[in-house]
């Protein structure tokens, strides 16, 4: 697994929080969103975005994580899972600021079954949403 991201800023953090089991690689030119069509928003488009619902949900749940909005908010990112070999298993692009990759479609496309509900489920998702964010893809 890697993961791609824009900027130095919170690398630090992340990876002392272990939030991702990879490598990591910065691209502060933004090439690969670039190549991969990961598209910049507006402000006013952000702001726009950041009175719906599902944003203020997305909110709620990173609470749970720490962090900050500090850094570059306005790029969106995405999740490329890929076999060996080069075959596209999973293309999510990020349209919406509030917007990410359902931990179950990465385990879908990786041809994993889902953890069942409980206490084993949570580390499943986590799991998943690290894998998802960073399977050879670009995570925000």
């Amino acid at each position: 697994m890697i993961g791609i991201g824009l900027e130095e800023l919170g690398v630090e953090e992340f990876v002392q929080g272990k939030f991702f089991d990879g490598e990591l690689y910065i691209d502060t030119k933004k090439q690969c969103y670039k190549d991969m069509q990961y598209n910049r928003l507006s402000l006013f488009a952000v702001l726009r975005q950041l009175f719906t619902k599902l944003a203020r949900d997305r909110y709620s749940e990173s609470k749970k994580l720490g962090g900050d909005l500090k850094g570059d908010g306005l790029q969106n990112g995405g999740t490329l899972v890929v076999e060996k070999g080069g075959k596209v298993l999973l293309n999510f692009v990020q349209t919406n600021v509030a917007e990410h990759v359902e931990p179950s479609d990465v385990l879908k496309a990786l041809g994993i079954s889902p953890p069942e509900q409980g206490a084993s489920a949570d580390q499943g998702a986590a799991g998943a949403a690290a894998a998802g964010a960073a399977a050879a893809g670009a995570a925000n």
